[in-house]
Parts: C-alpha cells; structure tokens; sequence
C-alpha cells in the first residue's frame, strides 16, 4: 500500500510540474527477454520490461513506462554491477555484465506503519576498482492514519528529509546510513554531478547546501559521519557538475560561472577559476590537473600547483558546449557541442597541447520542436574510447548513445536509438563496456518512465575481434591466478608489439614487453607484483588495441 499511495500522490504531483578474468565463450550472446516484474507494487500501469537491445552489443535493456526515471547510471567494480538513480524512486542495483537487465535489489527510505514517501530523489556513485557504491537521497513523509487511499489531509511526518548510505554490490543492507536531516540540504541529487567518489570508493563528496549556503560534506567509507565539511557563506547556489580526482583527494565543481578546487582531507579551498559562463560542459582529468569547459567557445585550463591557468580556447560559432571528457593521461580531450537550433551535435576531439581539433564528428540534423543536446561524456582511461548521451531530437537526428574509437573516428562503432531522452553514460575504465540511463520520452515532453542499458563494445578487442586487425588475437591466462601469467599472442604477421598492465584507475602498473614478434603463437610470461584485483592487460600494435582483464587472487 505504501508504493501505491506514492504513486497516487506522484500523479498529482506530476500535473504540476514541467518536463525536464572472463569467460570468453560468453562475451557475446543473446540476451534474455521477457516481462519482468519488480520486487515490491509497481506504480499503477507501468510495465517493466527485460528487452532485447537494439544491436548485438547490448547485454541487456531494462525498460518502464511511466513512474520512475532513472537519469543517473554508474558501473561499479569494472562493469560487475550497474547501480542506478533519479526521480520518484529509490537506487536500484543491476548486476553487470552477467546480468539479464532484472533489478537485482532495491532501496528505498525505511518508513513506519501508515507512512509512505513523496518527492523522492535519488543520486548513486560507484568505485570503479572496488565493490562500493554510495547513495543520497532526499524526500518527504506523509501518515494516512489507516485511511485507504491518498487524501490531502494526510499529516505531513517530515520533509526535506536527506540520508547517504554505503552499499556493497549483492547486499540490499547498507553498510552503514547517516541522517542528514536537518544538517545538510540537497539540491537536485536526481541528476549526474551531484556527488561522485574516489576510483576505489573509499571517498565521497556531496554537494549541497548548509543553512541554505553552498556547502560540500566528504565521507569515508569506513565512518558514517562526514569527516570534513566545506562551506562559503556569501554563495546561495549549490554545486554542479561535481567530480572527484580518482585518489579522492579533490573535488573540482562549478557553482554558476565559476570553478573551485577543494582539498578533501582539510575541506578548504584550494583555488577558484573563472569559467566565463554558466554551463553544464565540464570534464577533468583522473588527477584534476586538466579541466576541459566551455559554451559559446571549447577551453582548457591546467593546474600549475598554485591555481588552474588557461591553455587554449577555440571558438565554436553557431555551437554550444554541453559536455566535456578527459582522459586519465591528460593527454585526450573531448566536447560534445549542440547547435543555435538544438537540431544537430557535434564531437570535437583534441590534443590536450593544441587548440585544432584531431578530428569532428558530426550528427545528423534532424527536426521538430524537442531539443537535442548532449548530456554526458566519458571516455576510457587511455582516451581512445568515447561514450556519449544525448537527448535526441524529435525527428531525426543521431542515436541517443553513441561510443567513438578514437583510431577510427569517421563514424561511431556501436549506438542505440533510445525511446527518449538519456541523461548519463558511463564507460568502463578500458572502454569495453558501456551504461546508459535516461527517460522513456523526450527531456522535454511530459511524461516519465525510464531506460537503462548495459552493451559491450566488442571491437575493443574483449571477446571479439575488431575488423580493422582480424590477425590479431589475445588472451590471458591462468585467469584468475595468483601470480603468474601468460599473455597468449596469435599474430598474422611480424609486428612491434607493446604489452602493458594497468590497473582500473588507468595507472601503469608495468610494461611486460616491448619489442618485435614474429607472425605466429606467442606466449609472453608476466609475474604479478602489485597486489590482487582485477587490471587490465594491454596490447597494442601501431594504432590498433587489443585489451583483456586479469585477476590475481591471494
């Protein structure tokens, strides 16, 4: 009863608002389909689906028309889990790679008898090397003292209400909550780049507000207390666009036109930086020493250890900037660009040491009055991989998700033409997997529902070939081993080939080799020093990439 009351409370309330080590036999294969019911009451009508995806790299596609929108979709503990958040629902928690789209749990506010939610909120991270995930929501809470049905003399319990937890993957339990409640205010958590972690998810930051000024609380993952707290007074606005340096020691965000760089361990402010206007393009580097921003012109600022300086700008006459990506080597810069009439996008991709651009992608126009623009961008930690969410136009116009490779940018590889509007993507650190999230209509129409998906880009070499190297295979074994290893090598003709292990933050662990191979099988022997878990294990011939995962176990 509580779930149906929410959702009778949601249709009044909606009248009101406006739109706004793998087994490499499986990698490929057919995804399972049919009706799939949530735990718990769906809200009335809504008919949660498993689909098919619309190309044979998509894994799987969980789809709902009407109630929740899910616009937030972050892959945890490299593509095991997918956990998601948005609007009118709490985190739902997918497995990943071997999943088949069906929500694996569910969380939503713990309420008392005759209690249920209204205006509920929800924003998730994830570690990408760890199984951690993190969650904040906001809501309110109403009593129908046993009366059957929503009546607006219901009593309201409490409002403004904000928790964060910390979950593990397959346990619905959190680790542990804290009740913000009264502290601490959240603005919009629904949406990306309100919170993020550290690559290891032992850090958190939350933007949001203090006594209705700008304020960012940081948490560790060992301590359900914030351990430290940023506030400036003189600001009202709350923090957008909010990311975390991979080792979790900065958060870097905009607050209308301008950035701020905060060391996490202290809560201070290290530097603010002038963006030049207000905007949602915003990407930075894995150790914040690049941030790519923009709207009327694509800029690129670096930090020089005492403030952040800039290095180029290049204007984009007719276009808008609305999105931004770099890559972890500060070597790789993307902006994801809208025109004057919202009908076309447009890709421009950099070198971070010049303002001409590599290479431009551009989108099909398309028509009608629904606006297209991207939304998001992600790229792998090498920069070669490129992950894009857009809205869409109404007629028309490119696919919602599309995925680049960088050494073959004429068109995208893979892309799903969604039914509505995509809010995020994600895209694993060596780029061979990819999440997307969004709204079952268009950003900007009434209506709600929800679309999430889960596709493997095959031509990464991962449990595939790409075409551009058909004489090239890889593998890794023993997979998963404890220390040492063999990276299996099928060459069709003499190459000079590097292998290289990084692990999941993008940081080289060791070159394994680097040198000439003749054509024929090759087994090249690495022993494993740096501790367990799972890293990547790279080859690479000329421009093209071959990359398989390794995990070493104690």
């Amino acid at each position: 009863m509580i779930e149906v009351k929410s959702a009778l409370l949601w249709i009044l309330i909606a009248a009101t608002l406006a739109a706004a080590s793998p087994d490499w036999s499986v990698m490929v294969r057919e995804t399972p389909s049919g009706v799939f019911m949530e735990q718990g009451i769906p809200v009335p009508g809504e008919t949660p689906t498993v689909c098919e995806g619309t190309d044979d790299q998509v894994l799987w596609h969980y789809s709902q028309t009407e109630g929740l929108t899910q616009k937030i979709c972050h892959m945890g503990n490299a593509g095991e889990y997918v956990f998601t958040g948005g609007w009118y629902g709490g985190g739902r928690m997918f497995q990943g790679l071997t999943g088949d789209g069906s929500v694996l749990w569910q969380t939503e506010p713990v309420l008392g008898e005759n209690e249920y939610w209204t205006l509920l909120a929800t924003g998730t991270a994830a570690a990408d090397t760890g199984d951690l995930y993190w969650l904040v929501r906001t809501f309110s809470i109403y009593n129908d003292n046993g009366t059957p049905g929503y009546t607006p003399d219901d009593s309201l319990v409490s409002e403004n209400n904000l928790e964060v937890c910390l979950f593990q993957g397959a346990s619905e339990e959190p680790l542990w909550t804290w009740n913000g409640t009264g502290q601490f205010q959240g603005y919009n958590i629904d949406s990306p780049g309100k919170c993020d972690c550290s690559a290891d998810g032992s850090v958190f930051a939350l933007g949001g507000a203090v006594d209705g000024h700008l304020a960012l609380a940081f948490f560790h993952s060992d301590t359900p207390e914030p351990f430290a707290l940023f506030q400036e007074t003189g600001t009202s606005y709350a923090p957008r666009q909010l990311r975390m340096t991979s080792d979790g020691s900065k958060a870097i965000f905009s607050v209308g036109a301008t950035l701020y760089r905060v060391d996490a361990a202290t809560g201070t402010l290290e530097a603010n930086y002038s963006l030049g206007a207000s905007t949602d393009c915003f990407g930075i580097s894995a150790d914040g020493s690049l941030v790519a921003f923009g709207f009327t012109a694509v800029k690129l600022a670096q930090w020089d250890g005492q403030g952040y300086t800039p290095v180029w700008s290049r204007n984009v006459s007719g276009y808008y900037a609305g999105a931004a990506a770099v890559s972890d080597d500060n070597q790789t810069v993307y902006y994801g660009l809208h025109n004057g009439n919202y009908t076309s996008n447009r890709i421009l991709r950099f070198d971070a040491d010049s303002s001409d651009p590599v290479w431009t992608y551009d989108y099909p126009a398309g028509s009608g009055s629904k606006q297209d623009l991207v939304s998001w961008m992600d790229c792998s930690s090498d920069g070669r991989w490129l992950a894009v969410s857009s809205w869409g136009c109404e007629t028309g116009g490119g696919d919602e998700v599309m995925v680049f490779d960088d050494c073959n940018p004429g068109s995208p590889v893979f892309s799903i033409d969604t039914p509505g509007s995509m809010f995020h993507v994600d895209i694993s650190p060596d780029g061979s997997l990819v999440t997307a999230a969004g709204k079952h209509v268009h950003a900007n129409m009434f209506g709600s529902g929800t679309d999430v998906y889960m596709a493997e880009i095959t031509t990464t070499g991962i449990g595939g070939e790409s075409a551009a190297s058909p004489g090239m295979s890889v593998a890794v074994g023993p997979n998963p081993c404890t220390r040492d290893a063999r990276v299996y090598l099928s060459l069709a003709a003499p190459e000079t080939v590097r292998i290289t292990v990084f692990d999941l933050a993008g940081r080289t662990v060791e070159e394994v080799f680097h040198g000439p191979l003749g054509a024929g099988e090759h087994a090249v022997a690495y022993s494993h020093t740096s501790g367990t878990g799972l890293f990547l294990v790279r080859v690479s011939l000329g421009n093209e990439v071959r990359t398989a995962r390794l995990l070493v176990v104690p």
